[in-house]
């Protein structure tokens, strides 16, 4: 149950949306609300008026959303202004208010452009130390801040490793908040081609190939469904084939109209830094709904 949320805003109306979701969210499980906008001082060959101003403007901008957020929020809201490089405030934000989900506004450039991360929602994603739940801004402007946000179809790509069932405990925490349906699914990928497509051996290759994976993929997420229900959960699989899973999974996201999608991301060790699986990026700029990821413990 999330007892902390921080809610990182920058001004503008996509941040906004954030804000709604976390609200909504709150509302839900009675947890606090904590608003954090970083001031990014300006060089030091600006006016000194400048960076006055700036930081006059973000506590004014804080102190102004606290009030309008505080009276529609489950638990206490509180407005943190910090100064420095953006991720590292939100992180140090989210330790100090033992944030157990933060959340955040994508930047989406409307129906001309294809979706993409805001710098600094990407580098949070990749570097988080927690949950972060990731809100498409609607190209109509935020939401209401009274808004409720009824997660109720949740879709949970799965992989068959340890690494991607952490997402099923946030799945499940989710789904559980607001009695919704899951729906699992797994991507089996075509065989990537080692002799010409078109000789019979080939094709009848690469189809036993995709045959055998099926199976194993069907008879896993019925193994994981039954878990699932045998705790009370609706629960639905797929199956799809497909060369690039991000596609699929976006695809079958529009498709089942789902609300919500809830992944992991792909620590790479001892590289010591954390990088999005290259599905992850794919649905995460893809799909038109929110997306929850958490980025797995390092051992």
């Amino acid at each position: 149950m999330f007892k902390s949320i921080l809610v990182s805003l920058d001004g503008s109306r996509f941040a906004e949306s954030a804000l709604s979701a976390g609200l909504s969210l709150s509302r839900v499980t009675g947890a606090d609300l904590h608003l954090a906008t970083v001031h990014e001082p300006v060089p030091s060959f600006s006016y000194d008026e400048w960076e006055s101003a700036a930081w006059d403007w973000s506590e004014e901008y804080t102190q102004r959303v606290q009030t309008e957020a505080a009276p529609l929020a489950g638990g206490g809201v509180d407005a943190w202004v910090g100064s420095g490089r953006v991720l590292d405030c939100l992180q140090l934000r989210a330790d100090d208010v033992q944030a157990d989900l933060v959340v955040m506004a994508t930047h989406g450039r409307g129906a001309f452009t294809r979706a993409w991360l805001g710098s600094t929602a990407d580098a949070l994603v990749r570097h988080a130390r927690r949950p972060v739940l990731l809100i498409r801004p609607d190209d109509d402007g935020p939401p209401a801040l009274d808004a409720d946000w009824a997660f109720k179809r949740i879709l949970v790509p799965l992989d068959g490793s340890p690494l991607s069932e952490t997402e099923l405990d946030l799945a499940r925490e989710m789904a559980g908040l607001f009695d919704a349906e899951l729906v699992l699914v797994r991507v089996v990928a075509y065989p990537v081609e080692i002799a010409s497509p078109y000789l019979p051996h080939t094709v009848q290759m690469n189809q036993q190939i995709v045959d055998e994976a099926r199976d194993v993929a069907q008879a896993y997420l019925h193994d994981a469904a039954q878990r699932l229900q045998s705790d009370g959960f609706t629960v639905r699989t797929f199956v799809k084939v497909d060369a690039q899973p991000g596609h699929a999974i976006a695809t079958l996201a529009a498709d089942e109209e789902v609300d919500l999608v809830v992944m992991a991301t792909h620590g790479r060790g001892g590289l010591q830094r954390a990088l999005l699986g290259s599905t992850t990026d794919k649905v995460i700029r893809g799909v038109h709904v929110p997306v929850l990821v958490r980025r797995p413990t390092e051992s």
